[in-house]
């Protein structure tokens, strides 16, 4: 398994397969709660994202986000949701999984949202094993 979705690329997988599973309520409940989180809050978070990241982790990190959103957006169409807030808050949530220990309480913001149906996501936690290691249980069928 290569490194596609950054510096935690299983716990973005993990993520990302779960999104489908939310119900027409959970979505609305996302969105609501992201529109409460304060713009400039968020935007601090994505800042701190950018200043600890490098330039080819940020690129893996907006892959992950925008594989998110495209899921979210497939999961609202089956609902016939069609608030943007929960793209948006599925996007902030998959950088901060994707990111994880390196922002701090950042991640607790970017993720909240999510966090409040899918609280698995409520404590960052990072991949267990560094990505070669990924590579070999992936390759040898223990991952």
């Amino acid at each position: 398994m290569s490194v596609v979705f950054g510096p935690n690329s299983r716990r973005v997988l993990q993520f990302l397969t779960h999104i489908e599973d939310l119900s027409p309520e959970e979505i609305d409940r996302v969105a609501d709660l992201w529109k409460q989180t304060s713009s400039q809050t968020r935007a601090e978070g994505w800042a701190v994202v950018h200043r600890t990241t490098t330039p080819e982790e940020r690129y893996r990190i907006l892959v992950a986000a925008s594989v998110a959103r495209r899921a979210a957006l497939d999961a609202a169409r089956n609902h016939k949701k069609h608030d943007w807030a929960f793209w948006a808050a599925v996007w902030d949530a998959a950088t901060a999984v994707a990111v994880c220990d390196r922002i701090g309480s950042h991640y607790n913001v970017l993720v909240a949202p999510l966090a409040a149906v899918m609280p698995s996501l409520a404590h960052c936690r990072r991949d267990e094993l560094e990505p070669r290691e990924l590579q070999g249980a992936v390759l040898k069928g223990g991952g």
